[in-house]
């Protein structure tokens, strides 16, 4: 009898919340759009607009940027004035409208697309996310589960996104590409409408009661405001790296504030997640180079012929998100296990060896450098090595980022330090990653495929020596931060 009602219970303790569906549909359609255009961006800048290698990373670099930055904001705007649900819906009619924008092949829509996206990512990022927050209780052993179950059904989308964009842009061209693209907010949109329901109880107070005519009014004219400023920041790259400095600052001061306003706990406790989001955006500078010089490295430098066929090369960077859903289950239930038992790993040992296996996919690649066939192209295999590696490492740091903030950040601060993970740790590293990938550029005048293979070569040398030094850095920091924040 006991072992009976028991189990049950067990089960009801395990199982993630209601809200947790809504989470995984709406980001997983979402991601697909997103990914569309993440994959396609620097190639569609280089052939469409004929870029240098230069030009297409810093504005692929302004633009990553500029998509996380925006969730600092929409954070705290669906924490305290909008409401998430609402939030997510707007976000999503953003992005829809941004790639179909983009599929009419115009100009001047080209940008306005793309800053339609970056309004539309910061409305929707940090819904799902702070959904699944607010309904977790406080060290609540589910969390590293369910933000990495959420983490791998978010990369379905992706996984889906480089073999679609690939094939079609190849066959029916660019325009039908982003069309393609659109759907997938689209989906999101129509989920989020079916599912609302689930999220009714652990929306912020604000998303629980009637909105003012008045404030819609306020958020269209904000839109067509940053639409304008985006769209001009997009134009003139200098300016947008001065725009993240200031944001950067201006979200740093805020936090700092807060440290002194709250109590002591609270202090060490958003001292601690700000070490981590530094982390975080070391971590996304190597991170932005799959999309582009790995990218560019892909289709110049590795043979992509399986049996006499030759492979899309964008379509290959569907072993990111393949091995995220491999790996996802594999981790899931080690940190089920070792939960179960309390001998799970902190987030702070987690960020460290995610550190050092980033920097070991680039030496991987550096490797096979080495060993290029007669074209001096090399196998296929060391980049599936490198994607299984770097792939490990975004499960270790990015997948549980937001867990992060979860486990460590007071509640009342769950949305701006959300925020200050996508805008510092991810945000301002997108910008720094385009200046980082300007190391693997390949000038127009250069068509020797030794001379091009030496180049990435030493530039993901470069990479992974340097993610070796931060390693070892955050390794010696790391058991104090975990000292003072108590994880």
């Amino acid at each position: 009898m006991t072992t009976a009602t028991t189990a049950p219970q067990e089960h009801k303790k395990l199982s993630q919340p209601k809200v947790f569906y809504l989470a995984v549909t709406t980001a997983l359609f979402e991601r697909f759009g997103f990914y569309v255009l993440t994959y396609l961006l620097v190639l569609f800048l280089k052939f469409k607009y004929a870029m240098t290698d230069t030009h297409a990373f810093l504005l692929f670099g302004i633009f990553s940027g500029l998509a996380y930055v925006m969730p600092a904001i929409g954070g705290y705007l669906a924490d305290n004035i909008f409401g998430i649900r609402r939030s997510m819906t707007v976000g999503l009619f953003l992005e829809m409208m941004g790639l179909l924008f983009l599929a009419l092949g115009i100009d001047l829509l080209f940008y306005v697309g793309l800053a339609f996206i970056i309004l539309g990512v910061g409305c929707f990022k940090t819904g799902p996310t702070d959904l699944m927050a607010h309904s977790y209780k406080e060290k609540d052993s589910r969390i590293d589960t369910g933000f990495t179950f959420y983490y791998m059904f978010m990369n379905i989308g992706g996984l889906v996104a480089p073999i679609a964009a690939a094939v079609i842009q190849r066959y029916f061209g660019w325009s039908a590409a982003f069309f393609v693209g659109a759907a997938g907010p689209l989906l999101s949109l129509i989920a989020l409408f079916l599912l609302h329901s689930m999220a009714r109880d652990v929306d912020t107070t604000v998303g629980k009661i009637h909105l003012a005519v008045s404030k819609y009014l306020y958020w269209a004219l904000g839109i067509v405001i940053a639409t304008i400023f985006f769209t001009f920041l997009l134009r003139h790259t200098k300016l947008a790296n001065l725009f993240f400095f200031i944001a950067t600052t201006g979200l740093v001061l805020y936090v700092i504030y807060e440290m002194i306003k709250g109590t002591r706990d609270e202090a060490v406790r958003l001292f601690a997640c700000m070490f981590l989001i530094v982390v975080g955006f070391i971590f996304y500078i190597f991170y932005f180079q799959a999309y582009t010089s790995m990218e560019l490295f892909i289709i110049r430098s590795v043979d992509t012929q399986v049996f006499g066929y030759t492979i899309p090369p964008l379509s290959l960077l569907f072993l990111n998100p393949a091995w995220v859903l491999i790996l996802s289950p594999i981790l899931a239930s080690l940190y089920h296990y070792l939960g179960k038992r309390g001998k799970d790993f902190a987030v702070t040992t987690k960020f460290s060896i995610g550190l050092l296996i980033i920097s070991l996919s680039f030496l991987s690649m550096v490797l096979g450098c080495h060993f290029p066939d007669a074209q001096y192209k090399i196998g296929l295999y060391w980049i599936v090595i490198a994607f299984c590696l770097y792939s490990l490492a975004e499960l270790l740091i990015s997948a549980l980022g937001v867990a992060m903030v979860t486990h460590i950040a007071p509640k009342r601060m769950y949305g701006v330090m959300m925020g200050a993970w996508f805008l510092i740790g991810m945000g301002l590293a997108g910008s720094s990653s385009g200046m980082f990938a300007s190391l693997a550029s390949v000038p127009k005048s250069i068509i020797d495929p030794a001379t091009i293979l030496h180049i990435y070569s030493k530039a993901f040398l470069e990479f992974g020596l340097a993610g070796l030094v931060v390693t070892v850095i955050v390794a010696l920091i790391c058991p104090y931060i975990k000292r003072i924040a108590k994880l």
